[in-house]
């Protein structure tokens, strides 16, 4: 039962809200001033709110509450309603992200018909905002949810580390989500994605004129994330010049932009992830050692989709409950020897790998019911395969694996290198580089 709450100085009104809207099956309470709705919302919140703009008993108005709710509940929505044609405040309230604005004396009918769509909205963006919470109850996500919980209380660095395809940038986003800083910005990088020349200017910001191109003065994600979250991924990949400045950022919590020699405080939060071993790399020379311990006090490891099958059924009814509302499909369901098969795989691409195989099943499917023939793996599983490696040396085996897998990718999605990067868990460009390695043409 959806939970409404009305606020009006008019008893009347509150009363005929209260009558009707009860009357649809709604959970109805009712407050005459809005420092009261904020003392309730502490203890409280609704699905939604329906408040008058202007109170005769009060130094606030529909314009604060709005307020109130954009700072601290923007997940709640509210109508507002009002009897004063004050066009200026109906303006700003609907600037602030009203769902509806309904003139006095009340249609019930328009407001009943408002209130069924905006609940609708409102439990729209919770379930978006569910798809991305962790999913599943096996002891290695109930621990990774447990330490993340902990660690987002802190304003440390956090390294979230694990293979591709894991979810290492859905741990970042929860970290974010249950801090002290969830409603301040989240902003995410992926250090690879970024231009080589330009990744300074990027992460630091730049003095107008700073280089060919600078026309304006520019904020870098570290200032932009100010008070907030900035998602680092794949920081193995940091030259040793931004790695010693990057240091620094983290030591002094001071940024200088491209081209300025004035010193800039910032308090953004620093959650940075990698596929690589860090040790490894340090050993090559390739990672400061200093700068690893300061980032790595508090890891959280990712596990393998293949460490947690037991999740296997949630996950898979999750992506494939998020696909049908995406596409707008009829309801389906795995059978129970669909979800068998899906168990007994050991999903080298991880959770990527498993939605690319449930929205193909969903796809193809013939029915309401996905079978267990529906469910088509597409990774290098056959017998053939593993004969021609017997003889090889690990690195032609790897050379070989690498080789067939982008091979069959490239064929599933019609030579669509950006969609076989998607599925294979890595950027297009490094899939093009591999190609270009592998000497793979595209395929027929």
């Amino acid at each position: 039962m959806a939970v409404i709450f009305t606020i009006d100085d008019d008893e009347k009104i509150l009363t005929s809200l209260d009558r009707q809207l009860s009357r649809q099956g709604y959970n109805v309470s009712c407050f005459n001033k809005p420092e009261v709705l904020f003392d309730i919302l502490k203890l409280q919140q609704p699905d939604l709110i329906i408040s008058d703009i202007i109170f005769k008993n009060s130094e606030l108005s529909g314009v604060n509450i709005l307020e109130h709710l954009t700072e601290h509940y923007p997940d709640i929505g509210c109508i507002v309603i009002s009897g004063e044609s004050d066009i200026e405040k109906t303006l700003k309230c609907m600037k602030l992200g009203a769902l509806d604005f309904i003139e006095k004396p009340v249609s019930i009918p328009r407001l009943v018909t408002s209130v069924k769509n905006a609940i609708a909205l409102t439990r729209m963006k919770q379930s978006l905002k569910d798809s991305r919470s962790l999913i599943g109850t096996s002891s290695k996500i109930v621990e990774l949810r447990n330490r993340l919980i902990k660690l987002a209380k802190l304003s440390e660095p956090v390294l979230i580390i694990g293979e591709s395809g894991t979810g290492k940038e859905l741990v970042a986003e929860n970290l974010h989500a249950y801090s002290g800083r969830y409603s301040e910005k989240y902003l995410k990088v992926n250090c690879t994605a970024l231009n080589t020349n330009l990744v300074e200017s990027e992460l630091f910001g730049h003095k107008k004129g700073a280089y060919t191109g600078a026309i304006t003065d520019k904020k870098g994600y570290f200032e932009i994330a100010d008070k907030g979250t900035l998602f680092v991924d794949e920081i193995g990949d940091f030259n040793p010049d931004l790695q010693a400045k990057l240091l620094r950022v983290i030591q002094e919590k001071i940024i200088t932009r491209v081209g300025e020699t004035e010193e800039r405080k910032i308090n953004t939060r620093l959650v940075f992830a990698t596929h690589q071993n860090l040790e490894t790399l340090i050993e090559e020379g390739k990672f400061r050692n200093d700068l690893f311990f300061r980032i790595a006090t508090f890891k959280i490891q990712v596990p393998s989709l293949r460490e947690r099958l037991e999740d296997i059924p949630l996950l898979a009814d999750h992506f494939l409950k998020l696909f049908i509302a995406e596409n707008n499909l009829n309801y389906m369901e795995f059978s129970g020897e669909a979800i068998e098969k899906l168990q007994n795989y050991t999903y080298p691409g991880n959770i990527r790998e498993l939605i690319s195989i449930v929205k193909n099943a969903a796809c193809f499917c013939s029915g309401d019911v996905i079978k267990r023939e529906d469910i088509e793996f597409q990774n290098i599983t056959d017998s053939d395969f593993w004969g021609r490696v017997q003889d090889k040396t690990l690195k032609e085996s790897k050379i070989l694996m690498e080789t067939e897998l982008i091979k069959k990718r490239l064929k599933l999605y019609k030579n669509s290198v950006n969609h076989a990067a998607e599925s294979l868990g890595i950027l297009p460009n490094n899939l093009y580089r591999k190609m270009k390695e592998l000497n793979i043409q595209n395929i027929k």
